[in-house]
């Protein structure tokens, strides 16, 4: 064995382990890409302990070349998300999703409505980065946001109360939609599936989620990996205006 596939052999390790373990993503496009890769790897380890060599040399170039470009990618996607949110560069070549004043009226009105009962919600926004595949994988609902809808969907005992809904447009287009977890240590242990939710899915898109305690009835927001708790009817505001009303 050469030290060069020594070293491809690593890459490609490298590259299991980071799409198996590391990332969060689990989108039709994210699967499909484990999928490729551990064909290619399959074909790298033929070709590397066969006697007698078969494969076309174009495709053990491509076989060569392609894991090293996508364990990069892994590795360095939320460092790099991070790094442009930081210097104030957002991911995305759209404008952002936006909420009209009507819509932003009735999405108060229910968070104000499930805050006081006390009944648990998770309400998500899709801005730059697609939603689409968790928008597939729920229940389609295709209705404008309304406060009596959003009351309905999260009642306790409901079908589709303990998964999120998911607003574009100002369309609730599903509900009963579920996000990857954030596995932070960061987390307080009190904070539950909903807020974990919350927040994982707040690390791999710039989606905002707005919370709502079932516990407590304490009103939060996830947004680029942070999570702001126990919000005022003032601050959610703001919230929302920031992110969902930039001009």
């Amino acid at each position: 064995m050469e030290n060069y596939d020594i070293i491809l052999l690593n890459i490609y390790l490298l590259t299991i382990f980071s799409l198996v373990v590391r990332a969060k993503i689990n989108t039709a496009t994210y699967r499909v890409l484990k999928l490729v890769v551990f064909l290619m790897f399959g074909v790298f380890i033929y070709e590397l302990f066969s006697n007698v060599p078969s494969i076309d040399n174009r495709v053990m170039m491509i076989v060569r070349i392609i894991p090293a470009f996508v364990v990069f990618l892994v590795l360095v996607h939320s460092e790099f998300k991070s790094m442009m949110d930081f210097i104030g560069i957002k991911s995305g070549l759209k404008a952002s999703n936006t909420i009209e004043e009507a819509s932003k009226t009735e999405l108060l009105h229910a968070i104000d409505y499930l805050s006081r009962h006390k009944i648990g919600a998770i309400i998500t926004f899709e801005r730059s980065t697609s939603l689409q595949d968790y928008i597939e994988n729920a229940f389609q609902i295709e209705a404008p946001l309304s406060s009596e809808l959003l009351g309905s969907i999260f009642m306790p005992k409901t079908p589709l109360h303990d998964g999120a809904i998911i607003i574009k447009d100002n369309i609730i287009k599903c509900a009963g939609a579920y996000f990857p977890p954030s596995e932070s240590s960061k987390i307080p242990k009190y904070l539950g599936s909903r807020h974990r939710a919350g927040i994982g899915i707040s690390e791999i898109t710039d989606s905002l989620t707005v919370i709502v305690s079932e516990e407590s009835g304490q009103v939060s927001v996830a947004i680029n990996g942070y999570l702001d708790q126990d919000l005022s009817h003032e601050s959610l505001v703001l919230y929302l205006e920031k992110y969902l009303q930039q001009n």
